[in-house]
């Protein structure tokens, strides 16, 4: 293996990102002057320049040589070829705050703390909801489980556009988002959504409010290319057929891949009982008089079941109108006799959750409804 050796400072000092700043140790390097007396670094890649060409010679150099991390307060020194996944660890790393009103340097490991003390109104612990998404786009924290995600909201003419980025570069887990208007009972949820890992150059508010002066920012001057690299689009016509223009709210959770299977297997296997019960309840409803039935149930020639109260008072069938004789549904019976059924007490609250659109709510474990 190849000695490396360590640069002198009076040399590294000229070894410097003519864009960024930052030293010319991330790959690829770039000359981007005529004289070429400029370069650029790796972290600058998507900046275009007018000359860019690679500086072979200086990296076969660099590749013998270590070079000090790019964060002030970390004293290690990498080689040039790890310097670009290091400083993505590094827990040194410091960024200026992306809100759009504050320019303080923090390390990107406290910008939750930072979002707490300072930016309370966009800071959230587990998830949260953001209100009128016509009106605004923002940039909001969220810790939840020890870990910390930054997530920005943006729009275009066509889409909703949000980013959910990670601050541990390592984060594997997802995230979903649900749309609601306060105006419809209805939801649109867009789960499995992948986390991207935080990039301040790319994830910057400050862009997105057109007041970004770094120039070595990718989107400070087209502000049009953030939404269109926003990993989890909505389109705004969907919502609006869906959930009409009223006011909007969009909630972001975390969704927390490290549940042991078996517990996920539990899960499923808890909401696959409630959908079936729901399914079976709405079986024993009663068309007429809307209460659940018990045994004599009856049923017309169509297989249409109806409770014994109401055969007494209805002759034909509330469904297809096919006659009611004495045929009875013995197997919908005997079911009936062992699932515990909502009483005539809840029946008006179910009733009240289904008009309202809540059908996923549960019935109360209470005695049958006697006919």
């Amino acid at each position: 293996m190849e000695s490396q050796c360590v640069i002198p400072d009076n040399i590294l000092a000229q070894l410097k990102c003519s864009l960024c700043e930052g030293y010319l140790s991330v790959p690829p390097i770039m000359v981007i002057s005529e004289d070429g007396d400029k370069y650029k670094c790796g972290r600058c890649y998507l900046i275009k320049t007018v000359v860019s060409n690679p500086a072979i010679i200086y990296e076969l150099l660099a590749n013998i040589m270590l070079f000090p991390c790019n964060y002030p307060d970390c004293n290690i020194k990498i080689p040039f070829a790890d310097v670009k996944d290091h400083e993505k660890i590094c827990e040194h790393r410091s960024v200026i705050c992306p809100k759009a009103n504050c320019n303080d340097i923090i390390k990107l490991l406290k910008i939750g703390a930072h979002f707490k003390e300072k930016h309370i109104e966009t800071y959230h612990s587990n998830s949260f909801n953001i209100k009128n998404v016509h009106a605004y786009y923002n940039i909001d924290v969220l810790e939840k489980n020890g870990k910390t995600y930054i997530s920005i909201f943006d729009f275009d003419d066509v889409n909703f556009g949000i980013n959910v980025c990670a601050v541990d570069p390592n984060d594997n887990y997802k995230y979903e988002v649900t749309l609601k208007s306060e105006k419809s009972h209805y939801g649109i949820t867009v789960s499995n959504q992948s986390l991207v890992s935080f990039n301040e150059r790319q994830h910057c508010f400050k862009c997105i409010s057109n007041i970004c002066k770094l120039k070595y920012h990718v989107y400070k001057d087209n502000r049009k290319e953030i939404s269109k690299r926003l990993s989890t689009k909505i389109n705004k016509e969907s919502v609006k057929r869906l959930l009409g223009s009223g006011l909007i709210t969009y909630n972001i959770n975390i969704i927390d891949g490290d549940k042991p299977k078996e517990e996920v297997k539990h899960e499923i296997k808890d909401v696959i009982i409630r959908k079936a019960k729901k399914i079976f309840l709405q079986l024993l409803e009663c068309p007429i008089c809307k209460i659940y039935m018990s045994p004599p149930i009856f049923q017309c020639l169509s297989g249409h079941t109806i409770c014994n109260s109401c055969k007494t008072i209805k002759i034909n069938c509330p469904t297809c109108q096919e006659s009611i004789q004495n045929t009875r549904n013995f197997t919908l019976e005997e079911l009936s006799l062992k699932v515990e059924l909502p009483d005539e007490k809840k029946l008006n609250s179910k009733r009240n959750y289904e008009k309202n659109g809540d059908t996923d709510a549960e019935d109360p474990p209470v005695k049958a409804q006697k006919n």
